[in-house]
């Protein structure tokens, strides 16, 4: 069966994190960077953790996972060695109905974490349902290769602009809008971006939308060209 990706809003939402390792601390660490919540229960932590908890990013429980530690976590993640703790993080979280993820135990988990690219606002995520973490992280690598950070530019720009044009012609005009934005992203447009080519950007831009954005254009490129 496919599994369902989607994207989670987990700003101030406090997820569980049970182990102290080099597993754990890249959990973690996904985690913080999206503005996350995190309580970590390991008797022991690596030193990565060890600095996130000196510096109070997360909350710690130095011992050994206990019932009842899933209260309140909105996500849960089991990265130990031990598998009988794995077993019984996971055999709790399914009867709170509590998402949980397992470290290199793919059959047990409930949600698989991607590897994943961001490029500001653009998130590019490879899967393979836990069966190869290797070829996920060798795609992510392409894909890096391929998108670069123009691309966050790229998705900054089209967003205010997105925000102006609804902004202009209202809920009713939403189809034709949608159809102009389609019309901006012309094979050169990153190239522009790129480029520093800021001519080239106003010209397109008022070209497709028929007057001048008054946008900053210098704020959306990658560097300042002729």
């Amino acid at each position: 069966m496919p599994l369902y990706p989607l994207c989670l809003d987990i700003s101030g939402r406090l997820c569980l994190v049970v182990g102290g390792g080099a597993v754990a601390a890249r959990k973690v660490r996904g985690l913080l960077d999206c503005g996350a919540r995190v309580r970590l229960i390991s008797p022991e932590l690596c030193p990565a953790l060890e600095g996130l908890a000196q510096e109070g990013a997360v909350e710690v429980l130095r011992r050994p996972y206990a019932d009842g530690d899933l209260a309140g976590a909105w996500l849960i993640f089991a990265a130990t060695d031990v598998p009988e703790v794995q077993q019984a993080v996971a055999a709790a979280a399914a009867a709170a109905a509590i998402p949980c993820n397992l470290a290199d135990a793919p059959v047990g988990c409930t949600f698989h974490v991607p590897a994943v690219l961001r490029r500001g606002d653009l998130t590019m995520a490879v899967a393979t349902a836990g069966r190869s973490p290797a070829l996920a992280a060798m795609l992510r690598q392409e894909l890096a290769e391929r998108y670069g950070p123009e691309y966050a530019a790229l998705v900054t720009l089209l967003g205010d602009l997105r925000e102006q044009l609804l902004a202009r012609r209202g809920l009713a005009g939403a189809e034709q809008t949608e159809a102009m934005l389609r019309r901006l992203l012309h094979a050169d447009l990153i190239g522009w971006i790129r480029a520093g080519d800021r001519q080239g950007l106003a010209e397109h831009l008022r070209m497709v939308l028929g007057y001048d954005p008054g946008l900053d254009l210098a704020a959306y490129l990658a560097k300042e060209g002729a």
